[in-house]
């Protein structure tokens, strides 16, 4: 079915597309949007509903989120309550039923599948009966006016099936068959008929609900990427493949290339209108254009470009990851495709496209001044949002200030600000410092009215790309010694020991990994001692002020949940370091507690912040040394307030951010008053929303909306 010349042209396409996307991984494009999974309402007519899965809002890695839309892609919210993933790369799936029991599924490739019963607000653990917690895919067929079976494939090849009323998942296939994709029926009420496709290119059909399967063919040496099925009594199937689009009029017991005037590339999404059987109409996409489509039943193609591009900072199959047709595309005729360049929607049937950007005016940063208790200043990063904005009302009006900026002209690629915080020990106003997204830091001495901006020229002798910044953190005492430690994604950590105007590369951390958070500390005049994390799990440390950085050993013992490069680490030092030596760090598997500065490690315990939950942020109370206080936002499970003893154990905890996650609210980041000894103030951000607690976080109300 494929000439050998034409397997090996396709497989160095492939090669060298991956290279590209390798050596070009860290050239961030504005808005970074991307999205990894897509579910749709079945009712989108009505109800404009859509789920996507798209990268956490912090720059410097985080987790998988859900968001949802019921205005079409105008409008977001985040969907966290329960969601307390660490795999990456979501798929979202929506109930046939989704009017009337309001069903959303989640799946992951390690933490097996989510499950919510009220349109995503809350979500719970959906794995009993899978064997195997990484799933490839799921697929919904819907059977009866109320019920529906669920088709699960795992990555090891697996596959199980589970009908709405049953209370486990059945396995009926086990790894040696292979399964990667299934295929259902739109007829599936009446014909219960699925088909499978393994990875070597074999078909399996089930015409009994999925419980028994027989082979029916074998499309030899092709690797299949995408299926779908046409309703009616001749089944036709359709394959996108290394070699173009197959095609079956057969239920898939024979295919004939369907070449038409596609590129002669592979074919990676494919996607049937679900009235195919009068309008012929058939949607899909190649590793480097999307869309195509045909009303002829894939006779013929033409491209209708959607607007989405290809970034070369995934794989070339994940550029875009989901095509799919409304299914009530007879009357709305909308489309839907997810890349990693966005999420893009067609109202006219494919053929132009608009770019819903979930992005905007999304907070990344904040900063709270050193008087806070005064002047009640703040300062806040977006990813979106034209950079920087301030409020001195403790967050109830923001204004943007970017004076100072080197900006795009456009507004349509406004300036991405990732981090900013304030200098401890000004005599005067204090300084502000905050980071681009890359090459720029500034400095500003009015509350971020006005900025003086210093470039950081790109370090060939460490790495090729221009300087990505992910997280800084300041000298304690940076208005005499102008000390700042910068973690990167492509050249470990960099300091400045004048304010910016020079920088030195590290020796000892790793510049292959991304540097996801910095801490410093408190003595660090007398101590020289710094702290860094990376992508790949790892804590390096100083205590010679940068000049030599050795890993903490023992903290390699700590067996981290999730992919590789996937541990968000959240580093905090105590602020009576001097004296305590006690340093925490929040991992994608719980609270890790260091009582000699960084050199051993123990695990911390407690179900809620122990193995198995994920620590997106770990922070002291800066009146430590009076309340012995350490707050830590859980992922998916809410917000910590903590009291240690002497020792650093735990004495009690208690859940503050139970209301938020109601409201599905969860912090990007939070900041505790620097007069937390006076005004118990803490503020949390959440997407373009500022939240305010003046009672220690026992309860919370909104401060305001940053809006551009």
């Amino acid at each position: 079915m494929q000439s050998k010349f034409f397997q090996i042209k396709v497989t160095l396409f492939l090669v060298l597309i991956s290279l590209c996307a390798i050596s070009n991984n860290l050239r961030a494009h504005n808005p970074h949007d991307m999205v990894y999974g897509l579910g749709i309402s079945p009712n989108f007519a009505n109800d404009k509903t859509i789920f996507l899965a798209t990268d956490g809002e912090l720059t410097s890695d985080q987790y998988t989120n859900i968001l949802r839309s019921t205005d079409g892609g105008t409008t977001w919210t985040r969907l966290p309550n329960g969601l307390d993933n660490v795999f990456s790369e979501i798929g979202v799936r929506v109930s046939p039923n989704y009017e009337s029991d309001h069903t959303v599924f989640a799946t992951t490739k390690g933490d097996g599948i989510y499950r919510s019963l009220d349109e995503g607000n809350s979500w719970e653990i959906f794995n009993t009966g899978l064997s195997n917690l990484r799933v490839n895919q799921l697929k919904i067929a819907k059977l009866g006016n109320n019920d529906y079976v669920l088709f699960l494939s795992t990555l090891n090849g697996q596959l199980y099936r589970r009908s709405k009323t049953d209370a486990a998942w059945t396995r009926v296939q086990d790894a040696s068959a292979s399964i990667k994709l299934v295929a259902v029926s739109p007829n599936f009420t009446t014909d219960l008929t699925a088909i499978s496709v393994n990875k070597s290119g074999g078909l399996l059909k089930s015409t009994d609900g999925g419980f028994t399967w027989s082979g029916i063919g074998n499309t030899t040496g092709l690797t299949v990427y995408d299926i779908a099925i046409s309703g009616g009594n001749l089944k036709e199937v359709f394959l996108a493949t290394s070699d173009g689009i197959y095609y079956s009029s057969n239920t898939g017991v024979t295919f004939t290339n369907k070449p038409a005037n596609l590129p002669l590339e592979t074919i990676n999404n494919i996607s049937l209108s679900p009235n195919y059987l009068i309008d012929r109409t058939v949607f899909c996409t190649s590793l480097t254009k999307s869309v195509y489509k045909s009303t002829d039943g894939g006779d013929s193609w033409t491209y209708h470009s959607s607007g989405a591009v290809v970034t070369g900072q995934t794989s070339a199959l994940e550029e875009f990851s989901e095509l799919q047709v409304s299914n009530t595309f007879l009357t709305d005729q909308t489309v839907f495709l997810s890349a990693y360049d966005g999420l893009f929607i067609s109202k006219d049937g494919g053929i132009t496209w608009t770019q819903k950007q979930t992005r905007k005016n999304l907070l990344t940063g904040l900063a709270l001044s050193p008087n806070f208790i005064n002047d009640q200043s703040m300062i806040a990063s977006t990813y979106f949002g034209g950079g920087l904005y301030r409020s001195s009302d403790h967050g109830t009006t923001w204004t943007i200030d970017r004076t100072g900026w080197p900006v795009p002209s456009s507004l349509d690629l406004p300036m991405s600000a990732f981090d900013v915080d304030f200098a401890k020990n000004q005599a005067g106003p204090p300084t502000a410092v905050a980071t681009r997204n890359t090459t720029h830091i500034g400095f500003s001495n009015d509350f971020g009215q006005n900025w003086t901006t210093k470039f950081i020229p790109k370090i060939p002798e460490i790495s090729p790309f221009s300087v990505y910044i992910n997280s800084f953190v300041l000298s304690p005492t940076f208005e005499s010694d102008r000390e700042i430690y910068v973690g990167t994604r492509s050249h470990g950590v960099l300091q400045t020991l004048d304010g910016g105007n020079s920088w030195r590369g590290l020796r000892g951390v790793p510049t292959t990994s991304h540097i996801v958070n910095l801490a410093i500390s408190p003595n660090y005049a007398n101590d020289r001692t710094a702290f860094a994390a990376t992508r790949s799990g790892k804590i390096w440390r100083t205590i010679n002020g940068g000049d030599s950085w050795l890993q903490s050993q023992k903290f390699d013992l700590i067996t981290l949940r999730g992919l590789p490069g996937q541990q968000h680490l959240s580093i905090a030092v105590s602020p009576q370091f001097a004296t305590d030596k006690l340093v925490f760090v929040g991992t994608s598997n719980g609270l890790y507690r260091s009582k000699n500065g960084g050199i051993n490690w123990v695990t911390m315990t407690q179900n809620h912040i122990g193995p198995g939950t994920a620590i997106q942020q770990i922070e002291f109370s800066p009146n430590f040394s009076n309340d012995s206080l350490i707050f830590a936002i859980v992922h998916g499970k809410g917000f910590y307030r903590i009291t240690l003893n002497n020792s650093g154990g735990i004495i009690s905890s208690k859940n503050i951010g139970t209301s938020l996650l109601q409201q599905n609210i969860q912090f990007t980041e939070f900041r505790i008053s620097p007069n937390f000894a006076l005004d118990t103030t803490i503020i949390g951000i959440a997407r373009a929303n500022a939240y305010i607690s003046t009672d220690g976080g026992l309860t919370w109300a909104l401060a305001g909306k940053v809006e551009w």
